[in-house]
């Protein structure tokens, strides 16, 4: 039972890579597959959410300036040991204050507002007294020195923002990466279905030569071990023709799933293998580097966040003085409506000046953040150091490349010069058939190493535009 489903199981993926190999294939280029990837990968979403994460983090670090409410009934009872220092015998207090408050954070200050009302019951030598007292109040406290302009308020969230652009452009970066994977494997499939062409291609003309050689037999011009290795020939042309096919296969499947799109069953890929692209002078393309780098950014970002928050910390070595104002109105009787009446003003001010002595807490902070800063400056200069030299590696490869392509283009032109010679001597009775098909397949073997140089030279290019982060179109 396992054995046959295995069969099955082979002959419906068999059956299926038919069923797309046979219908006609559409173009599709990199970019186009790019773009499908991109709307269809999850990859792309998950490196978004991160910087959703420390978005919304940074949201939440806002609720430091909601208004806060707050309620406080109480009760006291005082007895004979504490009534006294009020001219009583036994005093009970009862009442409730609602106050609601909040920091104003472009000045560093304090909103408080408070609603208060409250009985009293004394019960003293000359009788019994209770009195009812209401009132509403507002204070307000601005600090003059440290907080100024609430500089300390806002510090943790303006601090987020620094981490929200770092995880933007990490995730810049990341997906930058995949899509260097992603249009690397594209090109494997670009580059698997021209080796099939040129493969089918010395297929055909071992198959010829083989054609040749058993008419040859037939005329006992040659040996039988002359067929033998004719078709020695054509077997490893077609083993090596089903090996690109599958290849192809493989990579358009692979492909396709990564995409999540089975039309790319259905297409053929659109690259220029052969695509010559003349770059800049190397200074100019360092200096490119240098801009354009996501990586170098992160640093930036990094050090601008340190440099940000020493302010916040230097803020703490300033004193602390703070005016605060308050003013309210009250009501105060016997009679639960007369105390009602709430136009008795109250009003005080105040200023309160603190310094820590000796300040070690602020400076420690201090020096930790140069010494943090001064690391990032260092693997700056460390990260740029590693990028000249990969840049470099991929200017020498590819100009090094770029000359063997060269050779190879002249070694093809050559391989056809010798096919049109070959193909004229035997058209003048004076070569043979053999030479000419081992002259074209000479050509098609040219051919083949074109195409694999090309290749490396192609995957080299790819390399070279992640490395200057223009693989990733961010709009």
């Amino acid at each position: 039972m396992k054995i046959f489903f295995s069969l099955f199981t082979i002959l419906f993926v068999c059956v299926s890579f038919n069923t797309h190999a046979q219908e006609d294939p559409k173009k599709i280029t990199l970019e186009e597959y790019i773009d499908l990837v991109k709307e269809n990968h999850p990859y792309f979403k998950k490196e978004q959410l991160s910087v959703e994460v420390e978005q919304k983090q940074a949201e939440s670090l806002l609720g430091a300036q909601d208004w806060l409410l707050s309620v406080t009934p109480s009760y006291s009872y005082l007895g004979r040991g504490s009534a006294p220092e009020y001219n009583a015998n036994e005093l009970y207090r009862t009442g409730i204050e609602a106050g609601l408050g909040r920091p104003i954070w472009n000045t560093g200050g304090r909103v408080d507002l408070s609603l208060t009302t409250g009985y009293t019951r004394m019960d003293t030598d000359l009788g019994l007294s209770t009195a009812y007292r209401h009132g509403v109040a507002a204070t307000y406290t601005q600090p003059l020195l440290q907080n100024w302009k609430g500089k300390l308020d806002r510090l943790e969230y303006e601090l987020s923002g620094y981490t929200i652009d770092y995880t933007q452009v990490q995730a810049y970066e990341n997906e930058e990466n995949f899509l260097l994977d992603v249009s690397v494997r594209f090109l494997d499939w670009a580059y698997y279905r021209e080796e099939a062409a040129i493969r089918e291609k010395r297929l055909e003309i071992a198959r010829r030569g083989l054609e040749q050689v058993k008419n040859r037999y037939e005329a006992n011009l040659v040996d039988r071990v002359d067929v033998l290795r004719s078709e020695d020939a054509v077997r490893l042309s077609e083993q090596g023709l089903v090996f690109a096919r599958s290849q192809s296969r493989a990579k358009q499947a692979e492909l396709a799933v990564i995409a999540d799109n089975e039309e790319i069953y259905g297409r053929m890929p659109i690259y220029d293998l052969y695509r010559f692209v003349m770059l800049p002078e190397t200074d100019e393309v360092m200096t490119e580097m240098k801009s354009r780098s996501r990586m170098l950014e992160t640093f930036d970002i990094l050090r601008d966040q340190l440099v940000y928050q020493r302010g916040g910390v230097k803020d703490q070595e300033r004193a602390t003085l703070d005016l605060s104002v308050t003013a309210g109105l009250y009501g105060r009787d016997e009679a639960f409506g007369d105390s009602l009446e709430i136009y008795h003003p109250d009003a005080s001010v105040s200023l309160v000046f603190a310094k820590p002595l000796g300040g070690n807490t602020v400076k420690g902070q201090l020096e930790k953040l140069e010494t943090q800063i001064s690391l990032i400056d260092e693997e700056k200069k460390s990260l740029e150091r590693e990028l000249e030299a990969s840049m470099i590696n991929l200017l020498v490869r590819i100009q090094d490349m770029e000359n063997i392509l060269d050779l190879n283009r002249k070694q093809i032109e050559s391989a056809r010069e010798k096919t049109k010679e070959e193909l004229k001597l035997y058209n003048q009775g004076r070569g043979q058939l053999t030479f000419v098909i081992q002259s074209e397949d000479g050509e098609e073997e040219a051919l083949l190493t074109y195409a694999g140089n090309a290749y490396l030279y192609q995957t080299l290019m790819l390399q070279y535009m992640a490395l200057l982060d223009k693989l990733l179109v961010v709009e």
